[in-house]
């Protein structure tokens, strides 16, 4: 049975992985939305080498996004309790007595 200080401090986890959660996916659209942005503007006014510098520029922003994403998966991972001992199981249907 799960007291109420066991609710409130895994509903204010809840809270923080939805916020973490939220906050990730506003930096992916924006950040996505401005490498299209720059994208089609530096078609315009960035040479060859310009170029070259943005996409390395975008691919950097991506791997970072990706690291963080992967960071938090991992950290979620780990705090998921699990179980040190299991129950023994009761004495049933389908048991030799």
């Amino acid at each position: 049975m799960m007291t109420s200080r066991g609710k409130s401090m895994m509903t204010s986890m809840s809270r923080t992985r939805a916020l973490f959660g939220l906050a990730l996916f506003l930096i992916a659209a924006v950040g996505s939305a401005a490498c299209v942005s720059v994208y089609e503007e530096s078609k315009q006014h960035c040479d060859e080498k310009c170029q070259k510098r943005a996409r390395a520029g975008e691919v950097v922003i991506v791997t970072i996004v990706l690291v963080v994403a992967l960071i938090s998966g991992l950290a979620c991972l780990g705090s998921l309790g699990t179980p040190t001992k299991f129950q023994q199981p009761a004495r049933g249907r389908g048991t030799a007595s």
